[in-house]
């Protein structure tokens, strides 16, 4: 009998340091997804779609202006999608309810660690699914956030050779 005690205690404890590191990875993940909210809100508020050195544009620069629109609007498309995806990522989910409340716990006649034990197992099942949506959530935010970076700085890369042609 003390074996199976032994057992269930081990268990128990198992099973609470697994829903422990569960839901750390979840709330880990919930701050990587707003890191990145965060960077895109940023540089979007910096990237603007127009540019103050429209007046200096060269009539022959038209087209490199307007590709430079083109990338900048591009850029703050791509920032706007990293952040929806961070958005839906931090969305609430809904709450199992898979817990025990007192009152069934006081009813019980057998182990109340079998029965805790139990309900944890299985809100750690739901943690890890959570934990599998928010991570593809945050790969999708971060590779739009990458993309916005890389075609902000083309724009900038444009708007560059622009400044500096105006200045021969």
């Amino acid at each position: 009998m003390e074996i199976m005690e032994e057992q269930q205690n081990f268990l128990y404890e198992y099973t609470k340091f697994c829903l422990e590191q569960a839901q750390h990875g979840v709330d880990t993940l919930g701050t990587k997804l707003a890191g990145v909210m965060e960077i895109s809100a940023l540089l979007l508020l910096g990237l603007r779609v127009t540019s103050t050195f429209q007046i200096y544009v060269k009539p022959e620069q038209e087209n490199l202006y307007f590709i430079y629109l083109s990338l900048k609007l591009s850029a703050c498309v791509s920032l706007a999608i990293a952040i929806a995806f961070a958005v839906l990522g931090l969305y609430p989910r809904k709450v199992a309810t898979t817990g025990l409340s007192p009152e069934v716990l006081m009813q019980k006649d057998g182990s109340l660690q079998v029965a805790i034990t139990t309900t944890w197992m299985k809100q750690i099942e739901d943690l890890q699914a959570y934990k599998t949506e928010r991570t593809a959530f945050l790969r999708k935010a971060m590779i739009s956030l990458a993309l916005g970076i890389a075609i902000a700085s083309l724009a900038t890369a444009d708007a560059f050779m622009m400044a500096v042609s105006i200045g021969q």
